[in-house]
């Protein structure tokens, strides 16, 4: 397990002029137009393509939602993301559609056209403003947003994620245990893919510590069950005997932080490591989990 070990001065007046600093530049950023803050180069898929290269294309990009466009015009006709996926192997009423429509087959059902799987997509425009988009990822529990050109014609131009908005500074004058998510759902390394994929699709989750006999063994994330997808080592053609994969197999080892660690850390943590969310740990209790969403949330909303 790798935790982090940056610690940081208790001097208040460099925490609160650090906070000051922070906030000023926070709220340049959120007057900009989200354009300037948006990604133009964006990975999104067809509505022929299947929930397996979708999957593969999350992973490799690591994106947790990918744009459905029309191959001709590039029109947003909807948005897979990867709980829909964890949904479809058993997570939820998608997992329906294996059972109804492929019989159970799960090498068919994955790769079916990602429109049996897709969702209508919430966007903005390339008029909205950064300060626009943070309420709304805030506000509707979205890591990410189409940019499109108007309304009329719904080209997609951009994308925009938690990522492209989450501050920098050096002290938020504000603690990790100050903002971070105590009500912890847990995973244990026994558990099986539809059962972990149900609990994060019930609970909005994108990751879950694993736990064992009180200590942290590993985190389990929706990349973790997509890259198990990407693999292919299944089992069989039989759903079941694939979803059966236990989560010890799959399981990640976890970054971790300290409840007293500046929050500035984790937005420095999710650019190094890729992860998008850490739990908080003091002398090998498991205390909270952090994310992304906590930081715009205190930033944005508190601050």
């Amino acid at each position: 397990m790798k935790s982090n070990p940056t610690s940081f001065s208790d001097n208040r007046s460099k925490v609160d002029r650090g906070a000051h600093e922070a906030k000023a530049h926070h709220k340049h950023i959120k007057e900009s137009d989200v354009l300037k803050v948006a990604e133009t180069k964006v990975v999104s898929v067809r509505p022929t393509s299947s929930v397996l290269e979708s999957a593969r294309l999350m992973r490799q990009h690591d994106f947790r939602r990918l744009p459905v466009t029309d191959a001709g015009t590039n029109r947003l006709l909807g948005l897979v993301t990867a709980i829909s996926i964890l949904d479809f192997l058993g997570g939820g009423p998608k997992y329906r559609i294996i059972e109804e429509d492929y019989r159970g087959n799960f090498l068919s059902a994955i790769n079916a056209p990602i429109t049996k799987i897709m969702s209508e997509a919430s966007f903005v425009t390339r008029k909205e403003s950064v300060s626009d988009v943070i309420r709304f990822i805030v506000t509707k529990h979205t890591s990410c947003l189409p940019v499109v050109d108007s309304v009329e014609s719904m080209r997609v131009e951009a994308i925009v994620t938690e990522r492209d908005i989450l501050p920098s500074g050096e002290d938020f004058g504000v603690t990790v245990g100050d903002v971070m998510n105590t009500k912890l759902i847990e995973a244990t390394p026994g558990m099986m893919l539809s059962d972990v994929s149900r609990v994060m699709v019930r609970n909005g989750l994108r990751r879950l510590p694993v736990i064992q006999e009180c200590r942290l063994t590993g985190i389990v994330t929706v990349f973790d069950v997509l890259k198990f997808l990407e693999k292919g080592n299944f089992r069989g053609v039989n759903a079941e005997e694939n979803l059966s994969t236990r989560v010890s197999e799959v399981m990640s080892e976890p970054v971790t932080v300290s409840p007293d660690d500046d929050l500035s850390v984790v937005p420095r943590l999710i650019h190094e490591t890729g992860f998008g969310g850490f739990p908080v740990v003091e002398e090998e209790n498991v205390l909270g989990i952090v994310t992304s969403t906590d930081v715009l949330k205190w930033v944005y909303l508190q601050s």
